[in-house]
């Protein structure tokens, strides 16, 4: 069952195409042997991000090769995530060319509309329906921006590429989401909100941190924090949420490189700044508030391996402070935590629930293909429920 969730295979492999030794790969990514061997002969079935990334850097490898991250999105209608790809790289956004569109700009309150449809699929972890819908969203948008000018459609326009970034990581096309972040960042500052361009920034350091480019993911969330930062006098919520989505960036990217105090520094910051708001809310599509600062000091704690601090965190997280994707990715790091205590049957009601809320999100998930591999471990048969997520997570990376 654990076989298609291993990433020792392609290890193995990729560190003989490289023609190294596993002694030479352990030195080069600072990295014990004993856990390259393990996971190579199996023992151990999957690692740390931390690991994982500087593994994948030592082989000059991006994550994904290491992982097999790939597309197993269920398509809806012709149109799947290729299309994506191909709508936000085509030859028709190239400078100086002056594509002949077909059809009438669309009304902008109209575009509003189907970017909220479209997050809704995206947050319901609805890939499929997301994938289907933005090439068309995309294309009304660009023709919209050509008829009408820059400015009106800048906000839906950012969104739409924002939207098509995201689904592009979960599906392991990291430089083609790259390339979406940037280009909806750019449509942002057509725009005259600064707290909607400085949100769409964030997508781009989560690409870079999945992408284990801590440093320039770090620096660009610091340096974007830092051009909008408020004062004890701002009133603007949005202001708040975009200045401390970017430092719980911060504080994520400095967790995931084992660097706990400064981490808590970014959290500590952050959670001032909710305790500002007293609650929770959704700006630009972003979540800002106690909840939202609590879920990333449990994510964080998750990276230093500290199983009982994410679990108070988890105690001030409230469910409906959250969008059905980000609760779901919450409850697996509260189910490594039960997992690293030995409450093996809570921990895998809790990543149940993750798999229940979106199981074509939870196939993409390399962190639920890790956590589901060591709950395994611990059974000798598996309970119905495991062995449905272990299946799911197993055929996502075969």
């Amino acid at each position: 069952m654990t076989d298609g969730i291993s990433i020792g295979p392609r290890l193995q492999q990729l560190r003989n195409a490289h023609g190294m030794t596993q002694r030479e790969l352990a030195e080069r990514a600072d990295v014990s042997i004993d856990v390259i061997s393990k996971l190579e002969r199996g023992a151990r079935h999957t690692a740390r991000l931390t690991t994982i990334t500087r593994l994948a850097k030592a082989l000059d490898e991006d994550t994904g090769s290491l992982t097999g991250k790939g597309n197993r999105v269920e398509r809806v209608g012709d149109l799947g995530v290729l299309a994506v790809r191909n709508a936000i790289t085509s030859p028709d956004l190239l400078p100086g060319l002056d594509p002949d569109d077909d059809g009438a700009p669309s009304d902008p309150t109209d575009l509003h509309r189907q970017v909220e449809k479209a997050y809704g699929a995206y947050f319901e972890g609805e890939f499929g329906a997301l994938a289907a819908q933005l090439p068309g969203l995309l294309s009304e948008c660009r023709l919209t921006r050509s008829a009408m000018g820059p400015s009106s459609v800048a906000a839906a326009y950012a969104h739409a590429y924002q939207l098509a970034a995201c689904l592009l990581v979960h599906v392991g096309k990291d430089d083609a989401a790259l390339i979406g972040a940037e280009r909806g960042m750019a449509a942002a500052t057509e725009g005259d909100d600064e707290y909607r361009a400085a949100t769409l920034s964030g997508t781009y350091v989560w690409i870079l941190l999945r992408m284990g480019r801590y440093a320039e993911a770090e620096r660009l969330a610091v340096r974007t924090a830092s051009g909008i930062e408020p004062t004890y006098s701002t009133t603007d919520p949005r202001q708040l949420t975009a200045w401390g989505g970017q430092l719980l960036h911060a504080a994520v990217i400095a967790g995931a490189d084992e660097r706990g105090d400064e981490a808590l520094e970014y959290l500590s910051r952050a959670s001032a700044a909710a305790a500002r708001m007293g609650s929770d809310r959704h700006d630009y599509w972003v979540s800002f508030g106690p909840s939202q600062v609590a879920m990333q000091r449990a994510h964080v704690q998750v990276s230093l391996d500290e199983p009982d601090e994410v679990l108070a965190a988890a105690a001030a997280v409230k469910r409906s402070d959250l969008f059905p994707i980000s609760w779901a990715r919450h409850s697996l790091n509260v189910a490594q935590a039960l997992e690293r205590k030995r409450m093996v049957d809570d921990a895998i009601a809790v990543a149940a629930r993750a798999y229940e809320i979106s199981p074509q999100w939870f196939r993409h998930q390399q962190f639920a293909a890790s956590v589901i591999s060591d709950l395994v471990g611990h059974k000798q048969r598996l309970p119905r429920a495991l062995q449905t997520m272990a299946s799911t997570v197993s055929t996502a990376e075969e």
